[in-house]
C-alpha cells in the first residue's frame, strides 16, 4: 500500500466521496469529528468491491515481486554466511554484520568498520568474504538498486 499511495487514496476515495456529503459533521479545535445526523444506515451494506479488489492488487503484488525478492535475498544470505564460515570460524550474527556492512559499502567492509568490528581478522580474510558477497549479491544489490 505504500508503495502505491495512489491506489490506495483511490480506493478509499471510492467510499467516501459519496458518502462524505451526506455527512453532517462538525471537526473541533484537537481535529475530533462530531457527526450530527444518522448514518448507521450507510454503513449497514456498503459496497466495499473498489477496497476489496484494491486490496488484491496490493497483495498480488506483494507476493509476485517483494516476496519473490526477499526470498532472492535470504538465499543470496544463507549461501554468502556459508561461505564465509568456510573462510573463517565466526559467530553467525558477526556474519551477518560482516554482510550488511558490505551491502552498505558497494561489496566491501570500510576501513572504519574493519577497525571497529573485524580486526581479528587478516587482510586475506577480509578480501575472500567481501569477494563471497559480491558473488552472491551481484552489482545491481551493491549498488544499491
Amino acid at each position: 500500500m505504500l508503495k502505491n499511495k495512489a491506489d490506495y487514496d483511490a480506493s478509499l476515495e471510492a467510499f467516501s466521496r459519496r458518502l462524505m456529503p451526506l455527512v453532517e459533521y462538525s471537526l473541533d479545535g484537537e481535529g475530533r469529528m462530531t457527526v450530527h445526523n444518522d448514518t448507521v444506515a450507510w454503513y449497514r451494506y456498503m459496497d466495499m468491491r473498489p477496497q476489496a479488489e484494491a486490496l488484491f492488487r496490493f497483495i498480488e503484488q506483494t507476493i509476485d515481486t517483494e516476496l519473490a525478492d526477499e526470498m532472492r535475498f535470504l538465499a543470496n544470505h544463507d549461501k554468502t554466511r556459508q561461505a564465509i564460515q568456510e573462510i573463517v570460524d565466526m559467530p553467525d550474527l558477526k556474519i551477518d554484520l560482516f554482510i550488511r556492512f558490505c551491502l552498505q559499502n558497494g561489496g566491501q567492509l570500510s576501513i572504519r568498520k574493519r577497525a571497529s568490528h573485524f580486526d581479528f581478522l587478516v587482510p586475506g580474510e577480509i578480501l575472500r568474504m567481501e569477494q563471497a558477497v559480491q558473488g552472491a549479491y551481484g552489482n545491481a544489490t551493491l549498488k544499491g538498486d
